[in-house]
């Protein structure tokens, strides 16, 4: 799944058509009101995101798109106007759950921002497909939501995937800080115990800082932490963008290829700076393929099949080796990186 907080900035509101995505990802795109894609069959379903202006959040709304336009249904798409805009984000949820939906998608600001408007969607008997942030299970319960599965990374396994790439590029014992988001973040938080947990016994981790989800401030940090500790050999961190930050100052402290950054993402600016040499390693997950995964799920529910509870998409270790064609497909995967359709 992705981290819980990314960018603070102002928002797309909805995406209309497959054009409108691509300007959507690229933070152009401005308009207000829902409005649906795909095909006027049989089954009608609805997205409810983070903001579009994100690419990580385009790139779901890209590969629902996609499937949905593939399997010849009905899309409607609306997003929050930034990723702390709880109560907007449940206003267009609200807007769209008398409108007679057959599946809803929702990637939710807070893990319980969406509940009330939830309730009497899954009172009607309505497949609730819950993708990337987890909503409170707790909470939904007392709500009298049934969510019918969960898409999306797993933070533990995406931290563990970066451990691994860190210890095939240190040696026993080298020292490696860890850069995390916001302090009590349960995303950020997992993504690091997955990373201690693989390095253990290996790696020493020399502290663990929190710098907000924000490049700038990973960049601060990660420039404190060089001046102190001039030994130091790695850096993960739980984002993308906090892994191009802390890429610079270790460029600017004239340790280019000395010092290892490792981030989760895989954004396209962090393949880019693979490619060119930067970074020696990205854990990419893939927003684009949970957004078609979502899209099949709804599927499969409204055929009546039985799914899995959680489906947890797959992450890819992209080095120097691999990252051009990691590139050529941003924001899909690669063309060998072969997903199962779960819901068949």
């Amino acid at each position: 799944m992705s981290l819980f907080v990314r960018k603070r900035s102002a928002g797309l509101v909805v995406v209309a058509t497959a054009s409108i995505l691509v300007t959507a990802l690229a933070g152009c795109s401005s308009s207000s009101t829902p409005s649906s894609t795909g095909s006027s069959g049989s089954i009608k379903i609805a997205l409810v995101l983070k903001p579009l202006d994100n690419t990580y959040f385009g790139a779901m709304a890209q590969g629902a798109q996609a499937e949905a336009t593939k399997d010849g249904v009905s899309l409607t798409v609306v997003a929050a106007d930034n990723v702390t805009d709880d109560s907007g984000q449940a206003a267009k949820l609200n807007a769209l759950a008398t409108e007679g939906y057959d599946c809803y998608i929702v990637n939710p600001t807070s893990q319980t921002n969406l509940l009330t408007g939830l309730a009497p969607i899954s009172a009607a008997g309505t497949p609730i497909v819950n993708l990337d942030l987890p909503i409170d299970t707790s909470a939904a319960k007392s709500a009298g939501v049934n969510i019918t599965t969960y898409v999306g990374t797993n933070n533990e396994t995406a931290g563990q995937a970066g451990g691994k790439a860190m210890m095939n590029l240190l040696s026993k014992g080298d020292g490696v800080a860890l850069i995390g988001g916001l302090v009590g973040d349960p995303g950020s938080n997992a993504r690091l115990k997955g990373f201690t947990d693989a390095v253990n016994g290996t790696l020493t981790i020399t502290q663990t800082v929190a710098a907000d989800f924000d490049k700038a401030k990973a960049k601060s940090a990660a420039a404190t932490i060089l001046l102190a500790n001039p030994n130091i050999k790695g850096f993960f961190t739980p984002s993308g963008d906090m892994a191009l930050g802390i890429q610079q100052a270790v460029e600017e402290a004239g340790k280019k290829g000395q010092v290892a950054v490792i981030g989760i993402d895989g954004t396209q600016d962090q393949l880019k700076d693979i490619v060119a040499g930067g970074e020696p390693a990205a854990i990419e997950q893939f927003p684009y393929l949970m957004g078609a995964q979502s899209v099949q799920a709804c599927i499969a529910a409204h055929s009546g099949k039985t799914i899995p509870t959680s489906v947890e998409t797959p992450v890819l270790t992209v080095t120097k080796d691999n990252a051009q064609a990691a590139l050529d497909a941003f924001p899909a995967p690669p063309s060998d990186f072969v997903v199962p359709n779960p819901f068949q």
